[in-house]
Parts: C-alpha cells; structure tokens; sequence
C-alpha cells in the first residue's frame, strides 16, 4: 500500500513538474534565420498557442530594437504568430535574451545568435537587400541645363531601401519612407547627366539569393507639368519671333486704322498691344527664405530637389494654387510654397 501511495505521489510530482514546464513555455520561437546579410532587414517570429494571448509584451535585451516596435500579428486557428523585423549592424547579431510578459505572467527565452555575412562586390549594387524588389512608376523632370531629376517609387518586402545609392549619382535622396509589415516603400529621387538615356542599378534578392537587375529608361515627356521648362519663357526659342509678330501687328493694325478711320482696327491694334504687354512686361519678383524647399512639380506630395541654401530674389514664372515656380541656381527650375516667401 504504501508503495502504490508512493507512486501515485511520484506521478502526481511528475505531471505537476510537467505541467509547469508547458505553462512556462507559453511562448517558443517560429522562426530564426541561420544567416543574414550586411544591412539586412530580417524577421524573427514568435508563436503561442495560448488563448487570450493578446496582452503580451516582448523585451529585448542588448539594445536591439527592432524597426517596428510592434509587431506583425497572425492568427491560425489555436496559433498566433507574433513576428518581429531587425536590422544588422554588427558583424555577430545577438539577443541575450528575449523577456516575455504574457497574461500577467514572466517568460524568459534564450538569446538568439546570427551570422552576418557580406555580400560579394558588384559594381551597380544598390546597398538594398530585400525580396520582390517592384519599382511602381518614375518620373523624369529637368534639374538644370546639364541634368535631369528621376524620382522614382520603389517597393520591396524585407528591405533596407532607405540605404538605397546609386554610385553614378550627381545627387541623391529618400523621401516619404514607409513601413508596414514586411513591406517597405520609398519615394527615391536622384540627380543625372541630361544626356543619360537609362538608369540600370541591382538589389540582393534574398529569396533568389543571387544580384537581380533594374533597368529604368529616362526620357522627357513634352507638356509633363515636371518637365519645368513649360512656362519658362526663356526656353523658347520662338520667343522674339511671337514678339516681333505682336508688334508688327499692333503698328499694322494702328496703321490701317489711320488710313480706312475703321475703329475696327484700332479695337484690334489695342488687343494686340494687350497680349505684348501681358507676355512682356517684368515678371513679378519674389523673396524666398533660406532653407526653403525647392520641389520638382506642384503637389504636396511632390519630391523635393534641393533646399535654397540662402535667402534670395528671384522672378516669378507662373503660380499654381499654393505654389509659386521660380528658377534658383545653375537654370534649375522648381516649386515653392507661399509660406516660404519672404514677409518682407
């Protein structure tokens, strides 16, 4: 008898012991990449199969921070996926530990340990790992007489493309980057010769595992509100040929209303003097402030070019709701706010 209460006392230790082992196991990693990449952006996923698991907290100890702060959430079935995206900086990335609070109670897992490999060297490489790499559209403007601006929208998944550089670049910049999940989308403009037909760069697919290749064509499209040389009247080349047509017409028109005393033609001479005045007489000059941003088209969301580096006078090319077109240094040709005018 007393060797049965024994074992019923061993088994009830056992399945205590056993049970308390599963509840402390709330939370188990999904997935760990064996190796990544230079300036990779990587997932670490989490899963639980505990229900009401939605007030869970994760600290990570080490100072890695992840570049989401919360997580993507997926739910299947019993399971939910809780993943998370780092970014290499190191040669070794490692998390001591990883400190879980999950319904009130503590979890502790063990660190993670990765290798971070470098990539082989290209010579049109990017800097931009990722998967999928799209460009959804581009659009080509002038920046000044020697080169044209291409501002380009870019979207991956698992990407790094706010490290995105093109070697053959005169100027570059992000813009309007976005995460949401795995997905990454940035607005790239970047500065080339004029005379540069295509723009070819490659990314690192981590899928593919192998160097993939963008091609993006540039061409300037006649009447495109970007292309910047419309209302410019500089850029005409029929200029003084309009000019001179309006004022033989007006001196022909006053002529013919002194011989045939025909007010006819002196209403048409008057509108003829109206239109050279209207073309030709000064543009109105602005003030812009210093550090004010020059964009490449009329829209809030437009790329910006370049800053105005110091305060300066400049004349006004045409007006377009809240923005006013200006040349700035160099020819170059852009767009500016009301609100970075000069007050005085």
């Amino acid at each position: 008898m007393q060797s049965l209460k024994s074992y019923i006392l061993l088994f009830i230790t056992f399945f205590v012991s056993f049970s308390t082992t599963l509840l402390a196991n709330d939370v188990e990693y999904s997935y760990v990449p064996k190796k990544v990449y230079e300036k990779q952006v990587f997932p670490i996923s989490f899963l639980t199969t505990t229900a009401h698991s939605n007030n869970i907290k994760f600290y990570f100890e080490g100072n890695k921070v992840p570049v989401l702060k919360q997580p993507v959430i997926i739910r299947n079935g019993a399971k939910t996926f809780y993943t998370f995206y780092f970014k290499t900086t190191e040669k070794l990335f490692k998390i001591p530990k990883i400190n879980i609070t999950l319904n009130g109670k503590q979890q502790t897992l063990t660190g993670v340990r990765i290798p971070v490999k470098q990539l082989p060297k290209k010579s049109n490489f990017s800097g931009v790992i990722a998967s999928g790499l799209k460009i959804k559209n581009h659009q080509v403007s002038v920046f000044d007489e020697t080169s044209n601006l291409i501002a380009i929208s870019i979207e991956a998944h698992d990407a790094n493309l706010e490290d995105i550089y093109v070697p053959e670049a005169m100027k570059d910049g992000v813009e309007n980057a976005k995460r949401d999940g795995s997905k990454m989308e940035i607005h790239y403009y970047i500065v080339l010769p004029a005379t540069q037909t295509s723009l070819t760069f490659s990314y690192f697919d981590t899928i593919k595992e192998t160097f993939v290749e963008k091609h993006v064509p540039i061409q300037l499209h006649d009447g495109s509100v970007a292309a910047q040389t419309d209302l410019n009247p500089k850029d005409d080349s029929f200029e003084a040929l309009k000019k001179y047509v309006l004022i033989s017409l007006t001196l022909l028109f006053v002529l013919l209303f002194l011989w045939k005393r025909d007010f006819f033609y002196l209403i048409i001479a008057v509108i003829s003097a109206a239109v050279l005045l209207t073309f030709y007489t000064a543009l109105t000059k602005v003030c812009v402030k210093e550090g004010s941003p020059l964009y490449i088209v009329p829209t809030s969301n437009s790329t910006t070019s370049i800053h105005i580096d110091q305060r300066f006078t400049t004349t006004k090319l045409a007006e377009r709701n809240e923005f006013i077109k200006i040349e700035y240094k160099n020819g170059t040709v852009g767009w500016i706010k009301h609100e970075d005018i000069c007050e005085n």
